[in-house]
């Protein structure tokens, strides 16, 4: 069912247009236009009329594109800055143009949501959990297991309320670095605020904790590119360590907008409060004691949608890895039965040669991964598919991964008809040694694994593969063809070289 959701929130208003079947969301379009009332609100304690007439203008322009994107339903909420009565013809304005009623959602229900959403899209280990929802007008908590929520609440310390406390009313001033007594006093105001929250986080104790939100998202981006770390087009799951945010919000502070927005990663409409996020952010993270969070790259949006017209249902991170695979699969290569016989294969080469490489369960399904998707590329072009095969990986949002098995991902797509890996590739170098490692023995498995099909029948079947007389043998029911034979030869270079191995072929003898 094609449905949308308006998400009317104190920094932005959103839109998502999505396919919605079960617990799957798939996006079809998003749209999103900055606004700061909640800005505003904290400035003038009430949203101007000029913002008001821009606000109805959005939501009718949103709520129209909605429609012609084909959504059957639309379902429009409200968060922070228009709660309460003083904003109630508003609402009731922007209720009109959307053409449905917008529900003011209070602060536990937004947690609840934005907890539902991000749960559903991360590989979430260890429980309780705990989501984080930095926004513009609030900072929603929520922490739960599984689809149960156990606690919720909803703070105001929200980006762009906190960023007026620091900006003065002078517009030409607006561009000057935070002080240290506006710094220790930001910080003193978010601890009390935090105060009460922190002792019941306490009481759960959570195991993980998830950050959402888009100043989140544009901080993970920024923190990526100082370390110098690839990503792809989500930043799902990328990580968001105390002691870089601590690093980042040093550096952010110390200058104004306009050099915030010439940073690696920072875009000129976050540069205004994204330093305020951070120092939220970090303290919050301080406060709870945690090192680090994962962030997640769905949230609220997805949660109303997931609640009002699909399923809440969070599956293990395996089978969420393996349900987005099959997507990307069956999405490019509906009907070519020879990835998944390449991945039977390649499972099986890495299973028969663990004690050559190694490397435990967690490799073994990021093999069978790259093998099922190794050929997507071909659907765009065959000239150079392995290079539209790795593009589709880096864009195609793929939940339950984090960017470093994304670029793991990428790299076996990228280089599996190639020799070697190149250590110019910005996915493939951003890795640590050990996974680069573990990489270069998965290419070598890969590639042998797809030589045994070259004829892309299916008609090599392996019945034994062991370690035989120096070389690596592969015995198959019945003699190799040319074919196979020449792929296997040249395709088993990197095999030989990882493992020291040379790889023989040989028929199954008659009984």
């Amino acid at each position: 069912m094609r449905c949308a959701v308006l998400d009317l929130g104190s920094n932005s208003f959103h839109l998502l247009v999505a396919d919605v079947e079960g617990s799957a969301v798939a996006p079809v379009r998003r749209e999103r236009e900055m606004l700061h009332l909640g800005r505003a609100v904290a400035r003038h304690g009430r949203i101007p009329v000029d913002l008001e007439v821009r606000a109805v203008a959005t939501v009718d322009r949103l709520a129209d594109l909605a429609r012609r994107s084909g959504a059957q339903e639309l379902v429009a909420v409200g968060t922070e800055a228009l709660r309460g009565p003083e904003r109630a013809a508003l609402v009731a304005r922007l209720s009109e143009v959307a053409g449905t009623p917008i529900e003011i959602l209070d602060g536990a229900e937004e947690a609840r949501l934005a907890y539902l959403g991000a749960r559903a899209s991360v590989d979430v280990e260890q429980e309780p959990a705990l989501v984080i929802d930095l926004g513009g007008g609030s900072l929603e908590l929520a922490i739960g297991t599984g689809e149960r929520i156990l606690w919720a609440c909803s703070l105001p310390l929200g980006a762009s309320r906190l960023t007026a406390m620091l900006d003065p009313l002078d517009p030409d001033d607006m561009d000057e670095p935070v002080s240290e007594r506006q710094l220790d006093e930001l910080r003193a105001h978010i601890d009390r605020q935090l105060d009460p929250a922190v002792t019941t986080v306490s009481e759960h104790a959570p195991a993980t904790v998830l950050a959402v939100g888009g100043t989140v998202r544009a901080l993970a981006r920024l923190l990526a590119a100082r370390a110098d770390r690839w990503l792809p087009s989500t930043v799902n799951q990328a990580p968001l360590t105390l002691d870089e945010l601590a690093d980042a919000v040093a550096d952010l502070t110390e200058v104004g907008t306009a050099e915030r927005a010439r940073m690696p990663g920072v875009k000129s409409r976050r540069a205004d409060h994204l330093h305020v996020a951070a120092v939220v952010l970090e303290a919050t993270l301080r406060r709870v004691g945690s090192a680090s969070a994962r962030v997640s790259d769905w949230g609220l949006r997805e949660g109303v949608l997931l609640h009002r017209y699909g399923k809440i249902r969070v599956p293990q991170g395996t089978t969420l890895r393996e349900q987005q695979v099959s997507w990307l699969q069956r999405t490019f290569t509906p009907n070519d039965a020879h990835p998944d016989h390449v991945a039977a294969s390649a499972v099986r080469l890495f299973d028969a040669s663990a004690e050559l490489h190694g490397h435990g369960t967690h490799a073994r399904e990021l093999l069978s991964h790259a093998a099922h998707l190794h050929a997507i590329g071909s659907a765009l072009a065959l000239r150079r598919q392995q290079e539209h095969g790795a593009y589709l990986i880096e864009h195609a949002e793929l939940r339950g991964f984090d960017p470093e098995e994304l670029a793991v991902l990428h790299t076996l797509v990228r280089f599996h008809p190639s020799r070697g890996i190149s250590q110019r590739s910005p996915a493939f170098a951003s890795l640590p040694a050990q996974t680069r490692d573990m990489t270069s023995d998965l290419l070598a498995l890969l590639q042998l694994a797809d030589a045994l099909d070259a004829s892309h029948d299916q008609h090599t079947a392996i019945t034994a593969l062991r370690r035989s007389r120096g070389a690596f043998e592969i015995e198959l029911a019945a003699a190799a063809n040319p074919l196979t034979v020449r792929a296997v030869r040249d395709r088993s270079t990197l095999f030989s070289e990882r493992f020291a191995l040379p790889v023989v072929l040989s028929a199954r003898t008659a009984a």
